[in-house]
């Protein structure tokens, strides 16, 4: 069933609330603190393992008190359908009004992830990121850093790093932009699809005419997106040894 009710609903400029998170924070190894929100599944069954999502917002969600509704992902998953469909665990970080997703707070991001899967009942194999704008770029920066730690990526209006794009060759990504871009150049997507075929990768890529800057709007409604993303599963294969 696609999400038509949702699609109406952001098309039409309402506002959809992220629901259910706590907010709290981490102090890495290094003290580095990380201050996020976590959205649990709604019913944790016993011996079940769940997704976990992990959401970076763009450059305007730097220094906001609201960090669960920076990234319009966090909207859309914790809708009660969504979360009754998809049920899994969300963490929502936040940077300074002058960090970016990368340094510092990446690695303190990457060492909340690892310690979120000895806290929660999170499957390993499960983990996903994305991110918009900023968190797009966000978004290829953590999975080049932790390769094999994801198991797909959505990067949405991201500035890319396509020289780099042998490392994460094996993962699923979806990549999304608006050809109207005018903040993010939708050329970057374009040349990180190209570099990622290049090597041998399948990347997925949307983009959407007559869009702007705000291509996650539409990115994120898309039932398929979601459908695609819970499926992915790290191969077997490609894990670290």
């Amino acid at each position: 069933m696609k999400m038509l009710t949702l699609l109406l609903t952001l098309s039409l400029g309402a506002t959809l609330h992220a629901a259910g998170f706590v907010q709290t924070e981490f102090k890495d190894s290094k003290g580095t603190l990380l201050r996020y929100a976590i959205l649990k599944p709604a019913k944790i069954k016993p011996d079940t393992k769940y997704p976990l999502v992990v959401s970076l917002h763009g450059a305007g969600g730097r220094g906001s008190k609201k960090w669960q509704g920076n990234c319009a992902a966090n909207k859309v998953l914790s809708q009660p359908a969504m979360r009754q469909k998809y049920p899994c665990y969300i963490i929502a970080p936040t940077v300074g009004r002058n960090e970016r997703w990368g340094g510092a707070p990446l690695a303190a991001l990457i060492e909340l992830i690892k310690s979120s899967l000895k806290k929660h009942p999170i499957d390993p194999d499960r983990i996903y990121v994305t991110g918009q704008s900023m968190g797009g770029a966000g978004t290829y920066s953590a999975i080049l850093a932790e390769p094999h730690l994801f198991a797909a990526a959505v990067p949405v209006c991201g500035r890319g790093q396509p020289d780099q794009a042998k490392k994460i060759v094996h993962l699923p990504i979806w990549i999304f932009h608006g050809e109207k871009d005018r903040v993010v150049p939708t050329q970057h997507s374009r040349d990180m699809v190209e570099a990622l075929k290049k090597v041998g990768g399948k990347p997925i890529y949307t983009e959407y005419a007559g869009v702007g800057h705000g291509s996650w709007t539409p990115a994120y409604a898309e039932e398929k997106l979601w459908t695609w993303l819970f499926a992915q599963k790290k191969n077997v294969d490609t894990k670290k040894k």
